[in-house]
């Protein structure tokens, strides 16, 4: 089918029921960084010698009768709740929305500043309050183009790109952790050569949910879509980058021939990767891994976008909570031993991974012992989302999916929060990277299913 082709039959689609009282809005703004501005994403800093392409806060707004809602992305490896709290207080004063209805996530791309302390990276605080600005200013402008439109949502299978990258290892083939234990079990990214792969550790979640908001004249007003894929990478390492959720929104946005806006979430995708082990790594840091993968995952897109049936009967609705969990603080023996390899006011340039995660041990040692942290309920007529605040293992939203509470079911992650890994019991039992305790990973073991019955009330209740 053509673009034409595609296009009528959406115009027809808006044009089959006349009255509606729905609206829906655009906008984006943009948060690239300057030159010279910290990169968060490794173990190490990088400073920015160029953007590649735009970071952006991409928002799509809705009004269905008295109601209104907001979901946005913004293009950075996580933002905690700090800055998106305030966001939160401005976008729902400015715009009359209740503040249950409004879901900010992160993309979590490897290629942006840091809007908190990651690793080695540390946020400059002119950044973050521009970032903070943007996001309110992204959806002041989205509310502001409300047009008539009609939503649908369907969802789509993309299983050539997902593969869980934690993998259970022959005996001897899993290095020590950088605190010196032999206790792993699995191990994250592991050498493509030889035969010392058993098999993965948990599975992967395929399924690409997208909602679409086209307007009354037949022009696509917004898309947002979910994919549980942790990011692509393989760029240069000091490039500014929005990853494949950029390059994904640009390919879907030309596609369109519209002045849409396309938004990707990243789903429950903490232990998922685009590697296949099977295969050696890419060779090269250039922009091949990133442009395959928006490509491939554009296409099912499109596809998906010619199956949905769009109506202006929306019913929109919110919940939001507190969930509280505890903290993995190192005890103050492990605290006094990592000063004694780093200081107790260690600097940012460390190398040796022993010597980070110490440097990580001291910051943790400072921790609360518990944290309350947001999880999240959205309904969009027929379709949910089920919001995480940090990095989800995927289990976890195939969990929350396989409740079948709507028709078309999101889950997202790094969603209103930023409170690191979430592991499963299970992930803690056979260890391995995502369980080292730092400070973007530092939850109890019991926070998955704490966090996933939070979701899981919040969908019930709307």
């Amino acid at each position: 089918m053509t673009r034409r082709q595609i296009l009528a039959g959406l115009a027809a689609a808006s044009r089959s029921n006349a009255a509606t009282t729905l609206l829906a809005g655009a906008a984006t703004t943009n948060i690239s960084p300057a030159i010279g501005t910290s990169l968060a994403g490794f173990m190490t800093d990088r400073k920015t010698v160029d953007v590649h392409d735009e970071l952006l806060v991409r928002c799509a707004a809705i009004e269905s009768g008295s109601t209104r809602m907001l979901l946005a992305t913004i293009d950075s490896c996580m933002v905690p709740r700090s800055i998106l709290d305030r966001a939160r207080a401005r976008i729902a004063r400015e715009n009359s929305v209740d503040p249950a209805c409004i879901l900010m996530s992160s993309t979590h791309t490897h290629s942006a500043p840091p809007a908190m302390h990651l690793f080695q990276s540390l946020p400059d605080a002119h950044y973050v309050a521009m970032l903070e600005q943007r996001i309110g200013d992204a959806a002041q402008m989205a509310f502001r183009r409300l047009r008539p439109a009609r939503i649908g949502a369907a969802s789509g299978v993309e299983p050539t790109l997902v593969f869980n990258r934690r993998y259970f290892m022959k005996e001897g083939a899993v290095p020590p952790d950088p605190f010196g234990g032999k206790t792993d079990k699995v191990l994250m990214n592991p050498p493509t050569t030889g035969d010392a792969i058993i098999k993965p550790a948990g599975p992967v979640d395929p399924e690409h949910p997208v909602i679409a908001a086209l307007g009354e004249d037949g022009r696509m007003i917004w898309v947002y879509g979910s994919y549980a894929l942790h990011y692509a990478g393989f760029n240069p390492a000091d490039h500014a980058s929005a990853d494949y959720f950029g390059a994904y929104a640009r390919r879907v946005e030309r596609a369109l021939d519209d002045d849409c806006v396309a938004l990707l979430a990243n789903g429950c995708a903490a232990n998922i990767n685009g590697l296949n082990p099977a295969r050696p790594y890419p060779p090269t840091r250039d922009y091949t891994v990133i442009e395959r993968t928006a490509s491939v995952l554009a296409f099912e897109t499109m596809r998906v976008l010619k199956t949905i049936e769009y109506t202006a009967d929306i019913k929109l609705h919110g919940a939001l909570e507190d969930v509280e969990i505890g903290v993995r603080r190192p005890s103050a023996q492990e605290a006094a031993e990592a000063i004694k390899l780093v200081s107790d006011n260690p600097g940012n340039a460390y190398k040796e991974r022993p010597l980070i995660y110490a440097r990580e041990t001291v910051f943790m040692s400072r921790f609360p012992a518990a944290v309350k942290v947001p999880v999240q309920g959205l309904r969009i007529g027929n379709t949910g989302i089920g919001a995480f605040p940090g990095e989800t293992f995927v289990e976890l939203g195939l969990q929350i999916k396989r409740l079948n509470l709507f028709k078309t079911t999101a889950t997202i992650s790094i969603a209103n929060d930023a409170c690191g890994y979430i592991p499963t019991v299970d992930a803690f039992d056979v260890g391995g990277y995502e369980t080292w305790r730092a400070k973007s990973s530092y939850v109890e073991r019991d926070a998955a299913s704490k966090l996933t019955a939070g979701v899981e009330r919040t969908l019930r209740r709307i």
